[in-house]
């Protein structure tokens, strides 16, 4: 079975020279801030056991080399996997990004326990960080920390799926939902300095995608939730975690604030799921609490 996914240019520089990675064009900047995030734990284990592996699937389109010598070079996912050494899992699991013959997915397949990041979804955000709207541009949102969010969110959605496949995690209700909770749930635990930036820049993404096609009635068939009620539960989730932080969502008008008054429960309600559930299988996991 499958599941599908359905800073400042000063900042850039510093965090280049750190990857001793030349600044240049667009997507290199991009890069540098990709890593920068992923790497807060300290540079990948070098010849360490691990249950989860790693694979750059060599593009079919030659318009994807780019993105794969980049993905490679920087070894950004065994940079992830630094970040998820920690589970325990039954058995080996495999991240590989690879070409989807012109799809912009993700997915995870249960049948080889594999997730797949498409060259064609990488290179659709990068895209998206060209033409960031006014809203994003005042978050502080640059073409190049722009898509550190979407990059992040994909991630951590498609291994939420692994998860609940591979230790049998309970869900009540759609998985992409939960997939897409244990997703924000993550990432709202980054430090202040990111977590605001990183938000929007999910937010910006699921606006971009309810803007470029009408919704037809059979939209509602699909397992995921639409683009934009993806925004406003990313948003109350984001309300929820922290008032101060989020709150001039709601004087913005971004979030209703007929749905923000569920959303301090609503947060409660997916972090006592993911400690009771999700955390077990985590080293270091704390008791939950409510």
């Amino acid at each position: 079975m499958r599941q599908d996914y359905g800073g400042t240019l000063g900042v850039c520089t510093i965090v280049a020279k750190m990857l001793s990675m030349p600044l240049g064009p667009f997507q290199f900047c991009f890069w540098a801030f990709l890593i920068a995030m992923i790497s807060l734990a300290g540079n990948p284990a070098v010849a360490r056991q691990s249950n989860v592996q790693v694979v750059y699937a060599a593009p079919r389109n030659p318009a994807h080399e780019p993105l794969y010598r980049t993905l490679r070079e920087k070894r950004v996912l065994e940079r992830v996997r630094s970040r998820i050494d920690g589970l325990r899992l039954p058995r080996v699991l495999t991240m590989t990004v690879a070409g989807c013959d012109g799809e912009v997915d993700a997915s995870y397949e249960t049948s080889n326990a594999t997730v797949t990041i498409c060259y064609e979804y990488l290179a659709y955000i990068q895209e998206l960080g060209r033409s960031i709207p006014p809203a994003g541009v005042a978050e502080g949102l640059t073409p190049a920390n722009y898509i550190v969010g979407p990059f992040l969110e994909v991630v951590l959605h498609e291994l939420a799926h692994a998860i609940f496949d591979l230790k049998k995690v309970p869900i009540l209700g759609r998985e992409e939902d939960a997939a897409d909770q244990v997703a924000a749930y993550t990432l709202l635990r980054l430090g202040k300095d990111e977590v605001r930036r990183v938000i929007a820049s999910i937010a910006v993404m699921y606006a971009s995608e309810v803007k470029e096609a009408p919704t037809e009635l059979k939209d509602f068939a699909n397992e995921h939730s639409l683009p934009a009620q993806r925004f406003y539960n990313l948003l109350c989730m984001a309300y929820g975690s922290d008032r101060q932080t989020f709150g001039d969502f709601v004087e913005k008008g971004y979030l209703p604030a007929e749905r923000a008054e569920l959303c301090e429960e609503e947060y409660r309600q997916v972090k006592f799921a993911f400690e009771r559930l999700v955390a077990p299988h985590l080293k270091g996991a704390k008791a939950p609490n409510r």
